[in-house]
């Protein structure tokens, strides 16, 4: 059983209360002029019931209501659940209040304070309404499990007069983004293809994938225990391989090598015998390579300064020589005591002057002079030049056996070196492989827990063959099957487009489609105002008069806002049939709210249906189902209320 709205009531911020009275079941009227407040009825409603946002439109009952408030019934047990009016231009109020038992007297304005929060309330009115735990979860990875509330099950609940004359948009809220497919996860649970044993056992399924994730995971570790110590294993012998303590063929091929590896950790640690520093050796025998390679240097630079004057000596040798040779021509001449101004050879007058014969022999014996000094000084250089290089020879070897020496002092002392550091590496490696054997245990098998988790698989195994996804989808199937069969029916008992066919809720695209000889139409390819409101009301009856005989979880009311729209004229005064000027029209009113007059009669209680409208019959059943009307100097505000100060 779920709920019924008993009264409305709204405070002014002077502490007077305004009551609207319901029928808790069957039909209740209220009907009026334009701007008095009648489609403000499902915003309030639907806020008290926790909606976060306020969306009264602006104007005269933002600024004369202090509080909004619902009284729900369900059976014997009542609640009273009031909220702050925001006030113009704010968007949602921060206060709630919130009474539950028997309800004999409305609170005053001051007794009202907040005692509980908006989520605090809407997660109430979801218990309250009867949705108990659940949650739709996409067959997909694209988007999150969603669970029912109270907020999904309003959309059931509501038709503003722009939605039930819409021809694209059958819910409420319809044209938000997301929420159509939030409709579509939670619709089956709310008609009842899935019910409560269903998420019993979704639960059930929980715990039993959480247990085998830790049974998994308690074997995964396991396994990874007994490769990471093989990996330790195989890591420790390489090691002991490369000091040296196991040899280069031993491969660990069973749980053998364990005891293997104790053993050579008892391996003693020879030291080796006294090595020898070779470092003041290295540094002497440097030093006398640093002095033998700078004398070398040294004697090279004399040897090419003692060749080269050699060489130049030998030039300046030729360059006189061939001086005297010229000069030797002096014989030539005959004697004469000055300058001879004739050629001696041929007697011819000389335009130039030749020396005097004496002058030449002088000449001659200074050259003469000068070959008898190079002659007598180069084999003294020659010497100079094959000393030099005796000494260059003799140097270079003492270099080359240096260097050799010092090489083999680097070797050795290198070897020593590394003798050493093994000598280390062995000792630090056998402190590694002690630990090693002290702390390894191999692991135990657990047998028993792999037995666990086959058995906790069967057991997932058999759970899920329970939430078969095709059974499901076959009882949605069927449950659709029998409101399409009422919306058909109801669709006879008024003059719609396609009325003989047979109709059917389409769930995947949140529509209504005439199944015809000529295929199926959806709801937006039908035309005139008329139809699109007539088969929103079919529609919604019918999916209420579900809900209420399987007693689902959803709010027991439905209320309509201008069902009549498409026919009265904008300025109708008294809401009679009179006013409409087509005697079709008249009809298709009459018929609309008996259509409803007969679905709440039909609809298994608690069903309340709250219709908003312009309408006011003449006949009796009509009369009795109006609560309020609101005409003249009535609405749903008082006029007389202050505004807030």
């Amino acid at each position: 059983m779920s709920f019924s709205i008993k009264s409305m009531v709204l405070y002014s911020h002077s502490g007077d209360i305004r009551t609207i009275d319901f029928n808790i079941d069957g039909l209740n009227i209220i009907t009026g002029k334009s701007k008095t407040g009648k489609s403000a009825i499902i915003d309030i409603v639907d806020y008290c019931l926790g909606r976060g946002s306020f969306n009264v439109a602006e104007g005269t009952i933002r600024k004369k209501v202090a509080w909004f408030a619902l009284h729900l019934v369900k059976g014997e047990d009542e609640v009273f659940i009031a909220r702050d009016n925001p006030g113009p231009g704010a968007g949602t109020g921060a206060k709630v209040y919130l009474q539950r038992g028997k309800i004999e007297q409305y609170p005053q304005v001051d007794d009202i304070e907040k005692n509980t929060t908006e989520n605090s309330l809407k997660a109430f009115a979801t218990r309250f309404a009867g949705i108990k735990e659940n949650e739709h979860r996409p067959s997909t990875g694209s988007r999150d499990p969603l669970e029912a509330n109270i907020a999904h099950a309003l959309w059931l609940c509501f038709q503003k007069q722009n939605t039930i004359a819409s021809q694209d948009q059958l819910f409420h809220r319809m044209n938000e983004q997301f929420l159509p497919q939030a409709l579509k996860d939670t619709l089956p649970y709310f008609l009842g293809a899935v019910d409560e044993k269903h998420f019993l056992l979704m639960g059930e399924l929980d715990d039993l994938q959480r247990r085998l994730r830790e049974l998994e995971g308690t074997q995964n570790q396991h396994l990874q225990a007994v490769l990471t110590n093989r990996n330790r294993v195989t890591k420790i012998v390489n090691e002991g391989k490369r000091t040296g303590l196991i040899p280069q063929d031993y491969q660990p091929v069973d749980d053998s090598v364990f005891a293997y590896l104790a053993d050579v950790a008892k391996t003693e640690v020879i030291a080796p015998g006294i090595v020898p520093d070779f470092g003041e050796t290295i540094e002497r025998l440097r030093g006398e390579q640093s002095t033998l390679q700078g004398r070398l240097g040294e004697l090279n630079q004399d040897l090419r300064a003692a060749r080269s004057f050699l060489s130049d000596q030998t030039a300046f040798s030729k360059e006189v020589s061939e001086q005297r040779a010229r000069l030797k021509s002096v014989g030539l001449y005959k004697s004469a005591g000055g300058p001879i101004e004739t050629c001696p050879l041929c007697e011819t007058s000389l335009e130039n002057r030749v020396p005097a014969v004496h002058t030449l022999n002088e000449a001659l014996q200074r050259v003469d002079l000068q070959l008898q000094g190079v002659y007598k000084e180069s084999p003294h250089i020659q010497a100079h030049v094959t000393g030099l290089e005796d000494q260059i020879t003799n140097a270079t070897e003492a270099l080359r056996l240096t260097q050799s020496e010092l090489n083999r002092a680097v070797s050795e002392n290198q070897n020593a070196r590394e003798a050493q550091n093994q000598l280390v590496s062995r000792a630090r490696y056998l402190g590694r492989l002690s630990d090693f054997v002290e702390v390894f245990e191999p692991a135990e098998t657990e047998a028993a827990t792999a037995d666990e988790v086959e058995q906790v698989r069967r057991l997932i195994s058999a759970v899920k063959e329970r939430l078969n996804s095709d059974e499901i989808a076959s009882k949605l199937e069927t449950i659709l099957s029998f409101i399409s069969e009422k919306m058909t029916e109801y669709s006879q008992h008024l003059d719609l487009e396609h009325s003989g066919s047979s109709l059917r809720l389409d769930l995947a695209k949140l529509t209504v489609v005439a199944n015809t000889e000529d295929g199926p139409i959806p709801l937006n390819r039908i035309g005139s105002g008329e139809n699109w409101v007539g088969y929103h009301v079919v529609t919604h009856l019918a999916l209420h008069w579900w809900l209420r005989r399987r007693n689902r979880p959803v709010p027991a009311f439905l209320i309509f806002d201008q069902p009549t729209q498409a026919y009265y004229p904008p300025d109708n005064e008294a809401g009679a049939l009179e006013e409409i000027e087509l005697d079709a029209d008249r009809r298709a009113v009459l018929a609309l709210f008996e259509l409803m007059q007969r679905a709440c009669n039909e609809i298994q209680s608690p069903f309340q249906l709250i219709v908003l409208d312009h309408a006011h019959l003449r006949e009796d059943w009509f009369e009795k189902a109006i609560v309020e009307e609101w005409r003249g100097q009535n609405a749903l505000v008082p006029r007389d209320w202050p505004d807030a100060s």
